[in-house]
């Protein structure tokens, strides 16, 4: 089970919490030890000291030492009330508090057993602490007292929502200094990954974000030379190589009868070359600089399939209701011409396409009959120059399924494969559904 949290705002937030929680215990121990307890101390002493004059004074009158009149403008004058429960408790005594760590402290300064006194605290128009006679258990003694200003030890409920307040506050600030150049960072790997071009982010923010950021434009930079210079070379090649391909092929025309087999071989040598020619130039031009515009996806599988059946007529579909798309219509007509032609090649007819809608996203199905490939080999066939083993190879770079990834990601989806339980392989295409260019 998880404890910690997976984000950063949720980390930062949870250790400011635990030390201000900190903060706050350390403080409120210190508080309790130099402050409330030497105060406590001082009022259970006062008290003791009233209750103590009170029954004096109630022993002297009762001695006939002092008259009821002095005895009562002295309590009086110290705001003591001797008060009588034998008719029953008054409304104020049932209301007031009882505070048994003021009880056992009373007692131990009266030096009498605790269960012979209680201590209770009622909240009015004043601060009054009912004190029970340790002599007479129907007697009490009211004793008023001003309110102690500034000092009020809150409810836990107040600290802790204060310590909320302020974690989630610091872990806000922190967090947003650090989050919108990770979000840049994000977004501009993603784009890389997709093989576009995301610019030079701004070296802003932490000391530490700036050199990671700093860092990842010197890598941006990198692989887009990288990838300059692979298109340049692949390019190139493929273009030089025609030439000496034209000319062998022209050469083949003037050989004689008696070498019509060589002749043949030739030829057939020399279209393979030029196949492979031609997927490099698919997989330099994959589509990038092509405008998305919006159209019928059902449509374009259509005049797909038209073309595959010039080789046969043993092409079947399904379509389903298919929303306006914003897709390249270049790229994606090759991207599905060459799972059609890659179904026709290595599995032969029949085959069968269908589009659909699953969930917020469309597929595009490419159903055959063949032996099917081993799961362990599909990941790895999308790799360029990649080719399957020799239950559906044959000839070919090994770009086609490159080529065909890299146009999904152009358009955010993503081509897999799947063996079929009933025999054969799907090549499905699903990318997700957008309603803007």
């Amino acid at each position: 089970m998880r404890i910690l949290p997976n984000s950063a705002f949720g980390r930062i937030a949870l250790l400011v919490g635990v030390l201000l929680l900190i903060n706050q215990w350390v403080s409120y121990l210190s508080i309790s030890w130099y402050v409330a307890q030497p105060s406590m101390k001082q009022l259970v002493q006062l008290l003791a000291s009233d209750v103590k004059t009170a029954m004096s004074m109630q022993d002297l009158e009762i001695e006939g030492k002092m008259s009821n009149e002095v005895r009562l403008e002295i309590m009086d004058d110290q705001r003591i009330q001797m008060v009588s429960t034998r008719m029953g408790d008054p409304k104020q005594l049932r209301e007031a508090r009882l505070y048994t760590v003021l009880t056992s402290q009373l007692a131990d300064s009266l030096g009498v057993p605790e269960e012979s006194t209680e201590m209770r605290v009622e909240e009015s128009d004043k601060i009054y602490y009912w004190i029970k006679s340790p002599k007479h258990n129907n007697v009490w003694f009211r004793i008023a007292m001003e309110p102690f200003e500034g000092f009020y030890i809150h409810p836990p409920i107040v600290y802790f929502t204060a310590i909320l307040l302020l974690s989630l506050l610091g872990g806000w600030i922190f967090t947003k200094q650090i989050s919108r150049p990770l979000r840049r960072l994000e977004f501009a790997a993603r784009e890389i990954g997709r093989g576009d071009n995301p610019g030079q982010l701004k070296e802003e923010g932490l000391e530490e974000m700036v050199t990671v950021t700093r860092a990842f434009n010197q890598m941006a930079r990198n692989v887009q030379q990288l990838e300059e210079d692979r298109t340049l070379l692949l390019a190139g090649v493929s273009h030089d190589l025609r030439t000496p391909l034209t000319r062998i092929r022209l050469a083949t025309e003037f050989m004689g009868e008696d070498e019509a087999e060589v002749r043949e071989g030739i030829v057939r040598d020399t279209e393979d070359m030029d196949q492979i020619i031609d997927q490099f130039i698919s997989f330099v031009r994959d589509g990038r600089d092509e405008r998305d515009q919006v159209g019928d996806l059902n449509a374009l599988v259509e005049d797909c399939i038209k073309s595959a059946r010039i080789q046969t007529q043993d092409i079947s579909y399904e379509f389903d209701q298919l929303p306006p798309l914003p897709f390249k219509p270049m790229a994606m007509k090759r991207l599905v011409t060459n799972l059609i032609m890659n179904g026709l090649k290595y599995a032969g007819a029949p085959l069968e396409v269908k589009t659909s809608v699953v969930g917020n996203s469309v597929r595009v199905s490419v159903f055959d009959q063949g032996p099917g490939i081993d799961e362990k080999e599909m990941e790895r066939l999308f790799q360029p120059f990649s080719r399957g083993n020799s239950a559906r190879s044959g000839g070919g770079s090994g770009l086609g399924l490159a080529i065909v990834q890299r146009i999904a990601e152009l358009h955010r989806g993503k081509v897999s494969l799947h063996n079929r339980k009933e025999g054969g392989l799907e090549a499905r295409l699903e990318f997700p559904i957008r309603s803007k260019v």
